[in-house]
């Protein structure tokens, strides 16, 4: 075999390695979400393309939609998804309940801080109950036991000093719970925006009280991952933290809220105008770089403990987050941004 061929043949197997290589580094992270638009995810992929710098070179993305964050627990111990959308009880029971090591990592959304939105419990007017105590007995519609909405009342009857045990709770999907409301079919629920302004623009609503009542301001919503997942994949995934962060900072930046909630109102199939309050005061907080409020996922954790929905308490911090990746997608961000100006 002459040298030129032998040549020729190392190419073509050095090419083959390197192609299989930069395929295998191609991370495919499967994301797990509940409800839109509280839960950003199935847009922030898809809908401007132009924003994620590193998709399809150094990470993809695969979502799988849950009823809720507890559910999500269940198919993170099962090895189904990579990154959830945790409330702090799902958190607490993947670290009691499954032994895993898991941490959060980056804001989804907080509810409570002043000025902002706060989970609303809708009653009709006509019900009679314009109080706590007289939800004895009657029927209250919840998206899953154990969630961030599931916590909040739970904390509202304790302060009234009263039980679960002393209402009738009824499982019903948050887009469901409206329905359900007007219908006849629940007496109380949590209702999320455009839900929420929709209602009571009918006049035959009132808030019975909000999550903040009993809770103040916390961390409602937040990603997380198994430590081994992260540290195995860290530079992947310093490239998707980057991209995610910046994908959510272009849907909150003023000047793209026209065309941010027409992306949205295109996946949900409603009306722009019903979505206009997204990103604004109407809308729950968010951290402009998606830090995770670590105080409010703690004092969630101590109020779900309190209220009985778990055995044993977590102290979140340091063991159970790390803000790392979101802290260098802003280094990134900041940077590029000098750069450029």
């Amino acid at each position: 075999m002459n040298a030129l061929l032998r040549l020729g043949i190392a190419l073509v197997v050095t090419l083959a390695v390197t192609a299989q290589g930069s395929t295998a580094e191609v991370l495919k992270i499967r994301i797990g979400w509940s409800t839109m638009p509280t839960n950003m995810i199935p847009v922030l992929y898809s809908a401007k393309p132009e924003i994620l710098r590193h998709y399809g070179h150094s990470y993809t993305v695969e979502l799988m939609q849950f009823r809720g964050s507890v559910p999500q627990v269940t198919a993170m111990a099962a090895g189904e998804i990579d990154i959830a959308s945790f409330a702090p009880l799902s958190l607490a029971l993947a670290v009691h309940n499954f032994g895993m090591d898991v941490k959060a990592v980056a804001d989804m959304l907080q509810d409570g801080v002043p000025g902002r939105n706060s989970l609303a419990f809708l009653v009709r007017k006509d019900s009679g109950i314009t109080s706590v105590a007289d939800l004895k007995g009657k029927r209250i519609g919840m998206n899953a036991l154990g969630s961030a909405s599931d916590t909040a009342l739970k904390a509202v009857l304790r302060k009234a000093g009263m039980s679960p045990r002393d209402c009738i709770m009824v499982e019903a999907t948050f887009p469901n719970i409206p329905a359900r409301l007007e219908e006849g079919k629940i007496d109380l629920g949590p209702v999320l925006q455009p839900y929420k302004n929709q209602l009571l623009a009918t006049g035959r609503y009132d808030v019975l009280f909000e999550a903040k009542d009993a809770l103040g301001p916390v961390q409602f919503v937040f990603l997380a991952a198994q430590t081994d997942f992260l540290e195995k994949n860290r530079e992947a995934l310093y490239d998707f933290f980057e991209d995610h962060v910046r994908a959510m900072r272009w849907f909150a930046d003023p000047s793209n809220h026209a065309e941010a909630v027409s992306i949205v109102a295109k996946y949900m199939h409603r009306p722009a105008a019903d979505l206009d309050y997204l990103f604004t005061e109407d809308d729950f907080y968010r951290d402009p770089y998606l830090f995770p409020n670590v105080d409010g996922i703690q004092k969630m954790a101590d109020i779900s403990f309190e209220v009985g929905l778990m055995p044993a308490n977590i102290e979140v911090s340091p063991k159970y987050v790390d803000t790392s990746f979101v802290a260098e997608a802003k280094r990134r961000i900041e940077a590029t941004s000098q750069s450029e100006n």
